[in-house]
């Protein structure tokens, strides 16, 4: 687990600085999001296109991170 504190921290700097084109490849193709409202969102393009519009979220509920080092699931805290 540890070695994967550092992964959601990029994530989320990468979407405060806006940086896009990193976010994207800090994601897996096939990734899957869920946001605060249940909402899922599936592949990179899907989710930058909704973290464009929304408030930068919080540390997930939970995540997980693919061998190669990319995310492939984030679940927001629901509320």
């Amino acid at each position: 687990m540890a070695e994967q504190v550092p992964a959601v921290g990029n994530i989320l700097s990468y979407i405060e600085r806006r940086d896009w084109a990193r976010l994207e490849q800090a994601m897996a193709p096939h990734v899957h999001w869920t946001t605060a409202v249940e909402e899922d969102l599936f592949g990179p393009a899907e989710v930058i296109a909704s973290l464009r519009v929304d408030p930068v979220p919080g540390p997930p509920a939970f995540h997980e991170v693919g061998e190669d080092g990319r995310l492939v699931r984030w679940v927001d805290k629901m509320g």
